[in-house]
């Protein structure tokens, strides 16, 4: 395995465990709406950004170049897929809307020969089956009630192939943009395009202040520059499967933060998806 592509892996890994933080940040945000949270996840992370390559002078690592509108459209398919997700966590469940998000690399597996012309391999398949098989015990069948409002199923079928073109779209333009320079333009396009629905009043925002910073910073900054960055280096479909990793990572902090329990189902899909990663991983 040669390094570029080892250093994918670890860093899509990273971030997929950064990413499993955003449940556990977001319970401690009071009297925001979803698209509230989001507006300002994404703004203090475009200020952040910017500071932080201002100051140490590295602004130019986000230059832009060709393939303009493949930013635009990253951009606007990150907002459609985070929209999507609170809407569908809101309307129908966490659990369904875990489940339909992490759909997206059955899409990315199907649209990637002819989009990105990457090959399905074997164990590509087996390793995507088995992470899946995984999501479903992680979410527990049993509390699945696909009797819930249509709009949150419709919402959540919506985030899984909005990730999924933002994955594709993502691994075309890394030809030309480095994951830090997708993140920075991302996180600009989505702050204008929420800010008509998302502002809130200032004594709102100093309330929440710190947990909108650390959003803001580690499952949102380091986390998309992480992983679009990993993703330079490695397959899309390689990609979308290590990111499975994440529901394992939230199950773990969860327990380990709220003190919440762990049901053998949980640990089995965690194995099962762990298994679906080494796979990929060790994938010629």
């Amino acid at each position: 395995m040669n390094t570029d592509r080892f250093s994918g892996f670890g860093e899509i890994i990273l971030a997929a465990i950064l990413w499993s933080l955003v449940g556990i940040i977001v319970k401690q945000i009071h009297g925001m709406s979803a698209q509230s949270i989001i507006f300002y996840r994404v703004g203090f992370a475009f200020i952040i950004f910017f500071a932080a390559l201002l100051v140490s002078g590295n602004l130019k690592i986000v230059n832009l170049h060709g393939k303009k509108s493949y930013l635009l459209l990253f951009a606007m398919l990150q907002v459609a897929t985070m929209v999507c997700y609170f809407i569908s966590i809101m309307n129908a469940s966490v659990s369904i809307a875990v489940l339909l998000l992490s759909t997206a690399p059955v899409y990315i597996t199907i649209f990637s020969p002819w989009l990105l012309k990457e090959k399905i391999r074997q164990k590509g398949v087996i390793a995507l089956v088995l992470s899946i098989v995984g999501i479903l015990l992680i979410v527990d069948p049993g509390k699945l009630d696909f009797r819930l409002s249509s709009i949150g199923i419709l919402a959540g079928i919506a985030s899984g192939i909005f990730y999924a073109f933002q994955v594709m779209t993502s691994k075309y333009a890394s030809s030309t943009y480095s994951g830090y320079a997708q993140a920075f333009w991302s996180f600009l396009v989505a702050g204008i395009i929420l800010l008509p629905v998302g502002a809130v009043p200032l004594e709102v925002v100093s309330s929440n202040l710190i947990y909108l910073l650390i959003l803001a910073i580690f499952p949102t900054i380091l986390a998309v520059s992480l992983y679009f960055n990993g993703l330079k280096k490695v397959k899309a479909q390689s990609a979308s499967i290590l990111g499975l990793i994440e529901p394992i990572s939230a199950v773990f902090f969860a327990v380990l933060i709220l003190g919440e329990n762990i049901s053998t189902l949980e640990i089995t899909g965690g194995a099962l998806i762990l298994i679906g990663a080494a796979l990929v991983t060790t994938d010629k």
